[in-house]
């Protein structure tokens, strides 16, 4: 294997096979009579998902050239690319690492605020795997770089991180129980990984591990599952806006910050745990809250009732969004950085008023029109064939004729929407 290698982007070739497994957990869903699956929320997730894969087009930068630049300059040996010990042992050690990152992301305020979008669904299903940050990458290249120092090679740490994020996908699902002994002691399981998605006290802030539970093992933050789960974060999201669910939490710790008496409480909070309030008068203390106990039986779930017209519009125009997404990271290797920039702005705007439609909101009919003409501009800037032009005006004005028509069921921003019980 040649020392210029360049890893395939094995996530993106992954995707289809993603789905093959979701249709089959949704199947398996089906003959149990058990709904694993919303509407609402698994767009949100694929939202979330698109967004990190295209946000993280404009993070790599940085972590690649650290990561490079450490290899380039300090690394301890040089482990050949085509050596298969050095490909195992960087898969391991990759884990590692991200076993830190993952437990300093639930214990420190500035790390969650990249993390929590992960952990918003109040779904467990292989979609929530998809439900991936678009601003964690600026923090957690960090905790790799001891891998550059030891001398793994940039593309074998590149392709290391690939195979771990896709072995994630599988341990997101209800179908699965147990794998056998031997599996559950060593490897992050389906079952592992559900407790560390529920929000029960127990299981707050336990297994941590990427593919192998033995870190948790090792170093204390271990839990079996035992108790029924109840999924989501302790404050819950209430909303199905995907770039809100990213920065919603370090908005919060912003405005905490803010408020708090004195300098020292104003940096403590982005460095003390999620609970963690710090005094906003002169004489109060700082407190921590307890995560409260949960009913799975009277939990209720962020689930706004919205007519099926609605959702099946919402859902062909976010399965579009998400083909054009797809191709875009596909072949993004060919496009142009102002392409790669007006797609992704066009697709973040899309799937805010995706969220914004699911949610009923007024502010959908003003956002969405906006960006429905905001379609013509993209397409415009890839091709101008008159006949792929003509087509997209029809169904511009088709789906801002059926905005109009179904004006009347979006409430006022702000107002709270009828739950389904």
């Amino acid at each position: 294997m040649p020392e210029n290698f360049i890893p395939p982007p094995y996530v993106t070739f992954a995707i289809p096979f993603f789905f093959l497994l979701i249709f089959i957990e949704m199947g398996i869903g089906f003959f149990k009579n058990k709904n694993y699956y919303r509407i609402n929320d698994s767009i949100t997730d694929l939202s979330t998902g698109i967004l990190s894969q295209l946000w993280g087009l404009f993070q790599k930068g940085v972590s690649l050239f650290a990561y490079f630049y450490l290899y380039e300059n300090f690394r301890l040996a040089t482990i050949p690319i085509e050596s298969v010990v050095g490909w195992i042992a960087c898969i391991i050690l990759w884990d590692f690492c991200y076993y830190w990152f993952h437990r300093v992301s639930h214990e420190v305020n500035l790390f969650w605020s990249g993390h929590v979008i992960h952990h918003t669904s109040e779904e467990y299903n292989l979609i929530v795997a998809l439900r991936q940050s678009g601003i964690g990458g600026f923090l957690s290249w960090i905790f790799y770089l001891p891998l550059a120092i030891i001398g793994f090679n940039p593309w074998v740490f590149l392709a290391a991180g690939q195979i771990n994020l896709i072995y994630q996908f599988w341990v997101h699902t209800k179908a699965v129980k147990s794998i056998g002994t031997v599996g559950e002691f060593i490897l992050s399981t389906p079952a592992h990984h559900r407790v560390h998605h529920a929000i029960n006290p127990k299981y707050i802030d336990r297994n941590h591990g990427g593919i192998f539970i033995i870190w948790d093992r090792l170093f204390g933050t271990f839990q079996q599952e035992e108790e029924e789960c109840v999924y989501g974060t302790v404050k819950p999201l209430g909303s199905f806006n995907p770039v809100w669910a990213n920065f919603h939490y370090l908005l919060e710790i912003a405005k905490m910050s803010w408020k708090a008496k004195g300098i020292t409480n104003k940096i403590k909070v982005w460095f003390k745990p999620p609970g963690w309030i710090p005094p906003m008068k002169e004489g109060e203390q700082a407190v921590f809250l307890k995560p409260p106990e949960v009913d799975p039986k009277k939990y209720v779930k962020f689930d706004p009732r919205i007519e099926n017209g609605i959702k099946f519009y919402t859902l062909a125009w976010f399965v579009l969004t998400l083909i054009i997404s797809f191709m875009g990271l596909l072949f993004v290797g060919k496009m142009s950085p102002e392409q790669i920039i007006a797609l992704t702005i066009w697709v973040t705007l899309s799937l805010t008023s995706f969220g914004w439609i699911l949610e009923s909101r007024s502010i959908s009919m003003i956002w969405e029109p906006f960006r429905l003409l905001t379609s013509f501009g993209l397409l415009y800037y890839f091709t101008n064939e008159t006949i792929y032009i003509a087509s997209l005006g029809l169904i511009v004005a088709l789906s801002i004729g059926f905005m109009f028509f179904k004006r009347n069921i979006f409430r006022e921003l702000g107002s709270e929407p009828e739950l389904i019980g």
